[in-house]
């Protein structure tokens, strides 16, 4: 059945008459009347007795008449509800981010954008290591990556640069590197299933293999883990900063430098809802103060 033609009949019946009905709607009586006879001529019964001076209900008209109108009012009810969030954002966002991710500046990002927003809920989950394949089960997934991300029917915006460095603990500079080729004999503090890293020469992308003994999926142990002279650790330089200004680290400069970590933001569709946009332009907005630490 079409709701067209039903919510064209109700809306008839209530008026009380065609002329009426149309008059309402803003169209023309006779278009109306056509397209009544229409709705009848394809539920095969006749509605509405018509003639000059008055318009009745059949049996079958007060029958569907009865047992359809409230469902249309419960289904103008849910469209306004639905219409709702469009004017006053509200509902459940879920988000996914990489772990020890600027981890202070967003959770400033996400309670500021909750204090704004006081009808939106927000769920966010942190993964560790190799980024995770887009799921529906988040409406915005961040993704840390510094190889180009497979091939997907999902929107991906890249977001930010951050660039890397090696780095080695103060007390085990004899044993450093001097030129990538040594890497291939250097304990290598590496996150779970990697096995190269890829370095940027002038134009041109190298990949150099890696081996280590310790594995470990936080940026921060790996920290503290290079501090305490358990290996050569590829890290963010935001996130080696202070360990380098202390003197606990120091910088591995070779002949190429470590390809920068792209964060790149990705989601199902072009057409997102109002919540969803709102953070995203609301991180965008803000990204600022995570390029000020870099």
């Amino acid at each position: 059945m079409k709701l067209d033609g039903l919510s064209l009949f109700i809306d008839t019946v209530k008026a009380g008459s065609i002329t009426a009905a149309a008059a309402r709607r803003g169209m023309p009586k006779s278009t109306l009347s056509r397209q009544l006879r229409q709705f009848e001529e394809k539920l095969g019964v006749s509605l509405l007795e018509r003639s000059t001076r008055r318009m009745d209900l059949t049996e079958a008209g007060r029958t569907l008449y009865d047992n359809a109108q409230p469902f249309l009012d419960e289904l103008a009810d849910i469209q306004s509800s639905v219409l709702a969030f469009q004017r006053h954002p509200k509902g459940r966002l879920s988000i996914q981010m990489p772990q020890e991710l600027f981890t202070t500046q967003m959770g400033e990002l996400i309670s500021e954008f909750l204090q704004r927003y006081p009808d939106i809920s927000l769920s966010c989950t942190q993964y560790s290591g190799q980024y995770p394949s887009p799921s529906p089960d988040h409406d915005l997934q961040f993704i840390l990556h510094d190889a180009p991300l497979p091939d997907s029917d999902w929107i991906a915006r890249s977001l930010m640069s951050i660039p890397q460095g090696l780095y080695i603990a103060s007390h085990c500079a004899e044993k450093m590197p001097t030129n990538l080729a040594d890497l291939s004999h250097c304990r290598c503090i590496l996150q779970s299933g990697e096995t190269q890293w890829s370095f940027r020469i002038g134009n041109d992308l190298t990949v150099q293999p890696v081996s280590g003994r310790l594995v470990m999926n936080s940026p921060d142990m790996q920290l503290q883990a290079a501090v305490r002279g358990l290996g050569l650790a590829r890290l963010a330089r935001y996130q080696a900063e202070l360990a380098l200004r202390r003197g606990a680290l120091v910088e591995v400069l070779l002949e190429g430098k470590p390809v920068a970590q792209q964060l790149t933001v990705v989601y199902r569709s072009r057409q997102l809802p109002l919540k969803t946009q709102l953070f995203l332009d609301h991180f965008q907005n803000h990204i600022g103060r995570l390029y000020s630490l870099l």
